[in-house]
């Protein structure tokens, strides 16, 4: 049992860590610290969904309804074939009973609520910019947590905590101090290329729609409402395991948008054209869809 008033180091300062940290504010732990990485929290990346088990958690935060201002209340999800055939559909938050809703929103929207919420609840002096993780030491009864600057490779400080949580994403740096043999994220084959576009609005305003089959389809929905207009999150998902390396896994990974034109070039439908999509986006992000197993234990 943690006492309320020991420290807990929070490794990573996205929105996993600052919910983190916001839920132990809430909870009553005063002593909650976050170290990130980067030297600033940016509002960077493309679309997420949050489904409402998910918006429940942060509604208890008291997050929810500014989240809401900046998204788009997701009402209904529909499956094309690749000819844009209807296949099924299922309604979504809401609109499908539930409390709360499905919100489709920026990834740097819903860091940026985070972000604010924890600047006026825990303070600017809990967080600390540019420590990057360079090792955890296990003490039993407590952990120390030795970070570095990521550019200079500069020792940064050793900070002990009751407990260190690790935020740090897929590559995380605590899981490979936990499990340090088990080697890279695991990579399904798929290649996914990711951009946002302002568009006209399609199928209503508030539908995501998937097209395609497992190895070749598009995932589309709205963001942002702008009059009739929204701003649009697109993937393009393509099995290119045959013989080709992994791309590289880095998630602001920029890449010429012809490649994925040129695969993607029939991906038109008469609700919405996906290739104006892709050319219309100001840059395309590529990524591997990669994933980790299990743990057999998730402590130490």
């Amino acid at each position: 049992m943690v006492d309320r008033g020991e420290p807990i180091v929070i490794v990573g300062g996205g929105i996993g860590g600052l919910a983190l940290a916001l839920s132990l504010h809430d909870a009553g732990f005063d002593a909650v610290d976050v170290y990130e990485s980067a030297a600033v929290t940016a509002e960077l990346g493309v679309g997420i969904n949050v489904l409402p088990h998910a918006v429940r958690e942060l509604d208890e935060l008291g997050v929810a309804a500014e989240l809401e201002r900046n998204a788009v209340a997701t009402e209904e999800l529909v499956y094309f074939s690749s000819h844009g055939q209807r296949i099924w559909s299922d309604r979504r938050g809401r609109s499908a009973g539930y409390r709360w809703p499905q919100l489709s929103i920026h990834r740097g929207r819903l860091l940026a609520v985070l972000y604010r919420a924890f600047l006026d609840r825990l303070g600017p002096e809990r967080i600390h910019h540019g420590h990057h993780l360079a090792a955890v030491s296990d003490h039993g009864d407590h952990a120390s947590a030795h970070f570095s600057d990521r550019g200079s490779g500069a020792t940064r400080a050793s900070i002990e905590g009751s407990v260190v949580v690790g935020c740090d994403g897929v590559h995380s740096a605590v899981r490979a101090a936990l499990v340090p043999d088990e080697g890279p994220p695991i990579w399904n084959g798929i290649t996914m290329w990711r951009g946002i576009t302002e568009a006209p609005s399609f199928l209503g305003g508030r539908t995501m729609f998937m097209a395609g089959h497992f190895e070749r389809r598009v995932v589309v929905y709205p963001i942002e409402e702008r009059g009739d207009r929204r701003l649009v999150n697109w993937v393009a998902e393509l099995r290119t395991d045959d013989g080709r390396p992994m791309p590289p896994q880095e998630w602001d990974h920029r890449v010429d948008r012809a490649q994925v034109l040129d695969a993607f070039a029939d991906a038109s439908f008469d609700f919405c054209d996906v290739g104006s999509l892709i050319a219309g986006a100001d840059a395309v992000f590529q990524y591997p869809m990669v994933d980790r197993d299990p743990l057999d234990s998730w402590i130490r």
